[in-house]
């Protein structure tokens, strides 16, 4: 391991994946704050740790580097015990979370990731108890989807009396699904049974089924989304189990790419984890044809909630929030803003947490956040039936 660089603030952050598109965007927002000393960027390449740090505009002598694997445990848990926080962009989120998360927890060091994957989301909430016991915060899926996401249903479900049905939609922008990591997730979400929440309690249902249209803020508009595996309704059902119904649909703004997803999942190629990275290396190598072939879309990548239920004078209710921009920013952002908060205090719970967690974030200031960088959050009009 090698370790170069010095800060002068507040908390010490070891940034995890902070080489790839999203880690990039965090870690130039997380030099910007004041609230934090040093950034430690774990990476297995010195050349794009420097090529970030060229690119850092304000507070380029926060950073340092550390050469290290993530799959080397010990090697990784002694690098975090001289941090404050550890932050993870590193994916696929089913291969990281849970191990680096239970490294942090055993280096007695908080935690934060932007964990899209439900099944690693299921496995890291077995280590509440642990983390409660030694005082931390693990705070998962603190991104666009989840993450804001979760946000807007806390900042709905907060204007309400009473929450029946949460329906999340995200459309991924085509300049946005490049990365082996995004591949990667994406087979993975598409596969086999992925978890719904229906009639007050949680159901399994297959991967790229309730194909449905759906309206995202321009230059989106409509798309195609189907039922993806993502921790939405795994982490919600568990703040909101009064809800009857909580979906989570996704899909890629060019269709041929999800039909490209979905024919993989009933050919059977996507069983196995060395089947499925067969198939992503093919579809990375081979994508910049099949995004001519499907031809132009928005760039840009977009987040759809909806909120049934009863108002705080018991009427019906439907509340909408929305965002569109680039992925980097709608990812990164949410993740810099949680990182700003833990340094200022402002998030003193333990144990695992979600984003939506009672008390735990204020979405308003995530939402101010993101509107000062360009990216408008849409809110629905609070309709109530007589």
């Amino acid at each position: 391991m090698t370790i170069t660089g010095k800060g002068s603030e507040e908390m010490r952050v070891l940034m995890l994946g902070g080489t790839g598109t999203i880690g990039q965007r965090a870690v130039k927002e997380l030099c910007s704050f004041a609230e934090i000393q040093s950034i430690t960027l774990a990476a297995r390449s010195r050349e794009k740790y420097h090529n970030l740090r060229e690119q850092v505009e304000k507070g380029q002598d926060k950073l340092c580097y550390a050469e290290i694997d993530l799959n080397d445990g010990p090697e990784l848990g002694g690098v975090m015990q001289g941090h404050d926080l550890v932050a993870n962009a590193a994916g696929p989120s089913y291969r990281y979370e849970y191990p680096l998360a239970q490294a942090a927890i055993r280096a007695g060091v908080n935690y934060i990731s932007i964990c899209d994957d439900f099944d690693a989301a299921q496995r890291v909430f077995t280590l509440n108890e642990e983390a409660r016991r030694k005082g931390l915060t693990i705070l998962t899926g603190m991104g666009w989807t989840p993450g804001l996401s979760n946000l807007m249903v806390r900042a709905g479900a907060d204007r309400l009396k009473a929450v029946d049905k949460i329906k999340i939609a995200w459309a991924g922008g085509t300049a946005d699904t490049m990365g082996m990591a995004v591949i990667l997730h994406v087979l993975h979400i598409f596969s086999g049974q992925v978890p719904s929440f229906r009639g007050g309690s949680h159901q399994m249902i297959p991967a790229g089924s309730g194909r449905e249209r759906v309206t995202f803020p321009e230059p989106i508009g409509s798309i195609n989304v189907y039922t993806v595996g993502h921790p939405e309704p795994i982490t919600l059902g568990r703040y909101f189990p009064q809800a009857q119904e909580i979906t989570l649909k996704g899909g890629i703004n060019q269709e041929l790419l999800n039909v490209l997803a979905l024919l993989s999942r009933r050919l059977g190629i996507l069983k196995g984890q060395t089947r499925r990275r067969l198939t992503a290396t093919f579809l990375q190598k081979t994508l910049p044809f099949w995004r001519r072939l499907a031809g132009p879309k928005s760039p840009d990548s977009g987040i759809r909630v909806d909120l049934v239920g009863l108002s705080r004078e018991g009427r019906d209710a439907h509340l909408t929030y929305s965002a569109a921009g680039p992925m980097d920013v709608l990812t990164a952002v949410p993740l810099s803003i949680a990182i700003r908060e833990m340094a200022r205090g402002n998030m003193d719970k333990t144990g695992v947490l979600a984003p939506e967690a009672p008390g735990a974030l204020n979405p308003h200031t995530f939402f101010t956040a993101l509107e000062e960088r360009g990216v408008q959050i849409r809110k629905g009009s609070f309709s109530c039936e007589n």
